[in-house]
Formats: C-alpha cells, structure tokens, sequence
C-alpha cells in the first residue's frame, strides 16, 4: 500500500510538472545580399551574401503563478561572401548558441512588485543605442505607482561573438575568428541603475540612468583598462490625444582617455491616429564628434547607423528622418522609412548621404511568417553607395 501511494504521489508530481511546462521550436532562414548601386567590372562584382539557416528549440516552466525559468538554444548554419564573383571569398561556418537561460520571480510588496531575473537574458539602456543585447546576468525591477526602479548588472565573456558585437577601443588585439562556431566575447562587466517616476507632472514621464562599462578579465580580453561611464535623462509622454514623444540625451565620458565628455541626444515624435495602426514618426539623432569641447561618442554594442558601404556606427553625426507603419489586415504589416544623415566629426558639418527603406511583414499561418526588406544608401561619395536586400522566414513548431 505504502509503495502504490509513492508511485501515485510521484506521478500526480509528473502530471503537474508536464502541465506547466510549454515547448517547442522552429526553422527558420536569414538571407542578406548587399551591394553597391552600381556594380563595376563585372555582373557579381561587390555583392555580398550572408544566408543563415536557423533551428531553435525553447523551453517555458512556470513553477507557479510568480515563478518560471525558461531557456532557449539555437543552431544556425551560415554561408557568408563578401564577393560573389570570387569563391575565395566564400566561408561556412555552424555556429551553436544558448540565447536564453532565465529564471524569473515576482513578489507583492505592498502596494507594488519586485521583480527579479537572472541567467542569460536580453537588457536594453535607456537611449536604446548604447548597450542592448543578450548577456548573463541578474536585474532586479522594483514597480510602484508613483516610482519605477531598476538595478542591473552582467558579464559578457561567455557570450558568444558570432551573435554579438562590443565596441572595443581601436587598438585592441581582440579579432573574432568566423571560422568557429562559438568563440568568446570580449570581457566587460557592465552595472546599471535607473529610476523612472511615471507621469511624474502634467502625463509626462521622467527618467534617468547611470551605465558603466568595465574592463574584465575573461577568456578573451576587449581592451585593458577601456572603462566607460553614461548618463541618461529621459523624457516622454503625450502632448495631443493622438501625438506622443519620447527624448533622451546621455553624457558619457571613456575613463581612460582623460575626462573628455561625449553626447548621443535623440529626440522622436510619433503620430497615432487610430486607424489601421498607422503609425508615423519624426526622428532625430545626434552623436557627437570633436566639436564644442565634445569627444566622439562611443556606445557599447555594436549597431550600424547608416545602412551605407562602411556602415558606421552612432558617432560624429547627425541622423533626422520619418518612420512609417501600417497594418491593412491582421496578417500584413508594411513599413517604409527615409533619413538624411550628416557627418560632423570636427567642427565642419558635411551632409554625407540619404538613406530608404521598404518593408513588409506576412503572417501567412499563426505558424509561419515572411519578412522583406529593402534598402538604399544615397551618398555624397558614389564609393560609398549600397543596396540592401533581406529575406527571413520563420515556421514555428
């Protein structure tokens, strides 16, 4: 008898624990040829190839209403070429990656939450244009009416780089081989503290954020001593029934190279009328270069700013330009932007060229989707023209 009820107990835990765990997969393909508007020499001459074929599997147990870890891991095979015309050029690689291993529990306080994360999971700054990207570690988020508070800290050197990209100083011997299929980040320690007070006057919401970036030992070092230090203050809110903003502006300082002070302002309005989800916004963007006692700016994560040949990062710039959404039917999505971008590394500014792009997203089953893009650089130097094209499709299972 004493054994029936073991088994029984064991296999109502069973039950329970099969109930509450969700799973699953999907197969997907990335596609991104790139090329100069006008090839020379030679029908492939200059056009690159990226194709990434992508399996991922994922796992979801909620261990109750306030508690669940979750873990996803993905396999991807990439054919990539910088010139289709030579086969030199040509590498494959299979690159294996645990995206995301998380455990997350949320307790009442009063009459708030506190949340709290840890494992390997995705984090974005403030700004959105300085540190956003998977890395482990741990945040804890503290959510009240009147008071929004964050603590964040992680550790990049287990990531791996075939996925993601840090800023390392130029003279940093840190090189990714793309040949392998896991090689090690470059090793930083980044802490975070922000503070948001939710319509805090007339609907309008205020934050502010300090970031430093530090320098760690690791299996591969970045740069030594390259420490780096930011802070954010962020304003945004309705001003019309139908027009909203959002402005941030960071002052960050590179601790190594003196007291030199940087700036990455950004500053959009966006229209929402209702209808369609249409949605249209104005965007500006400035990071500043060597003028008016500023140093270049410098973020953490590496994001292209201009979709152009050299594909620069959010330094010695200025970025303005319109973004546009609209959604006919449950199951398409179109979008369509333009930007004028200007160079300012010194204290002359230079228009450096136009960029547009051409949307589309499908959702042909709740299981399988289709996105497209399209886009063109227009610069003031021919050399510097380019056409991108991208293709994903993603069957979930």
């Amino acid at each position: 008898m004493k054994t029936k009820k073991i088994v029984l107990a064991a296999l109502v835990a069973l039950s329970s624990f099969a109930y509450a765990l969700d799973f699953g997969g999907s197969l997907g393909t990335y596609s991104k040829l790139g090329t100069p508007s006008y090839p020379k020499d030679g029908e492939f001459k200059n056009f690159s190839l990226k194709q990434d074929e992508i399996l991922t599997g994922w796992f979801r147990h909620n261990i109750n209403s306030t508690t669940f870890i979750a873990a996803e891991a993905e396999a991807k095979y990439r054919f990539y070429s910088t010139d289709l015309e030579t086969s030199d050029a040509a590498e494959t690689v299979l690159i294996y990656d645990l995206k995301t291993l998380r455990f997350f529990k949320k307790i009442n306080a009063g009459t708030g939450t506190v949340a709290f994360n840890a494992g390997r999971f995705n984090f974005t700054d403030l700004s959105g244009l300085i540190l956003s990207q998977t890395s482990d570690g741990a945040l804890i988020t503290a959510d009240f009416s009147s008071i929004f508070l964050k603590a964040y800290a992680n550790y990049t050197g287990l990531l791996n780089a075939q996925n993601v990209t840090i800023l390392n100083k130029q003279s940093s011997d840190y090189k990714l081989d793309t040949k392998k299929g896991y090689y090690f980040a470059p090793a930083y320690t980044n802490l975070a503290l922000n503070v948001e007070f939710p319509y805090l006057f007339a609907n309008q919401t205020v934050s502010a954020e300090f970031l430093a970036s530090l320098a760690t030992p690791g299996v591969k070092n970045g740069s030594d001593n390259y420490n780096r230090i930011y802070g954010t203050l962020g304003l945004n809110g309705y001003l019309l029934r139908h027009l909203c903003y959002a402005l941030t502006s960071t002052v960050g300082s590179e601790l190594s190279d003196g007291d030199g002070i940087s700036n990455l302002t950004k500053l959009n309005f966006t229209i929402l009328p209702d209808v369609k989800d249409i949605a249209i916004s104005l965007n500006g963007i400035y990071a500043s270069g060597e003028q008016m006692g500023l140093k270049p700016f410098k973020g953490f994560t590496s994001m292209t700013a201009v979709n152009s040949y050299s594909e620069p990062e959010y330094t010695s710039l200025i970025k303005a330009g319109v973004n546009a959404s609209i959604k006919p039917t449950e199951k398409l999505l179109l979008g369509a932007y333009g930007n004028a971008i200007f160079s300012w590394p010194e204290s002359d500014i230079e228009y450096y060229g136009t960029e547009a792009g051409l949307n589309i997203g499908i959702q042909i089953f709740s299981d399988l989707g289709i996105n497209a893009t399209v886009s063109q650089f227009f610069p003031k130097n021919s050399e510097d023209k380019k056409a991108i094209f991208t293709l994903s499709t993603n069957l979930a299972f």
